[in-house]
């Protein structure tokens, strides 16, 4: 497997543990996304790691909106372990359209789909109310390489404006702050 992929598996197994102690009450809770709420979250991150098993030709796309809560966690899993089953190398080396042109799918799991996967997980947490500790690696290496991009996140819309973080911040923090999320 390539380094893209154990990161993967490292941000997705964050996110399952993150939609698996969201409250029943809370699914509908509003999330830090503008217009979003708890359900909202996991049905996009569902749609996003589509690319991964599309790339395998395993199974459909999760982009159908679920009926409910149950149906949009359920959705999840599936589209999880269809692309838990599509890391495959053949698979990771083949050129899908990613969010900047064609490229191997290793490199949009590695730029896109991980740091999205990592960013919501954050999100989920919030809406359940609950705390959460990203894998600490991973928030170094997206916050790192989300910084230089940032007046092309800011135009493009993927992000809303900065927040200012606390004086005396960790990088999860500083991470979320930077991608417009309040803490």
């Amino acid at each position: 497997m390539s380094e893209n992929s154990d990161k993967y598996r490292r941000a997705i197994d964050g996110f399952s543990a993150v939609v698996e102690a969201v409250p029943d009450e809370k699914w509908s809770a509003v999330s830090p996304c503008d217009g979003w709420t708890a359900r909202d979250i996991v049905v996009h991150v569902a749609g996003g790691i589509g690319r991964i098993y599309g790339a395998g030709n395993i199974g459909e796309h999760a982009d159908a909106t679920p009926k409910d809560d149950e149906d949009a966690v359920a959705s999840y899993v599936a589209a999880r372990d269809a692309a838990l089953k599509a890391l495959t190398e053949d698979n990771l080396a083949k050129v899908v359209q990613g969010p900047m042109g064609e490229m191997p799918l290793d490199q949009v799991i590695g730029m896109f789909i991980v740091p999205d996967v990592l960013i919501h997980s954050w999100d989920l947490a919030q809406c359940a109310g609950n705390p959460v500790s990203l894998d600490e690696d991973l928030v170094s290496e997206t916050y790192e390489r989300l910084l230089p991009l940032d007046a092309m996140i800011r135009e493009t819309g993927v992000f809303g404006p900065k927040v200012d973080p606390p004086a005396d911040a960790d990088l999860q923090t500083k991470l979320m702050c930077f991608t417009g999320r309040r803490v």
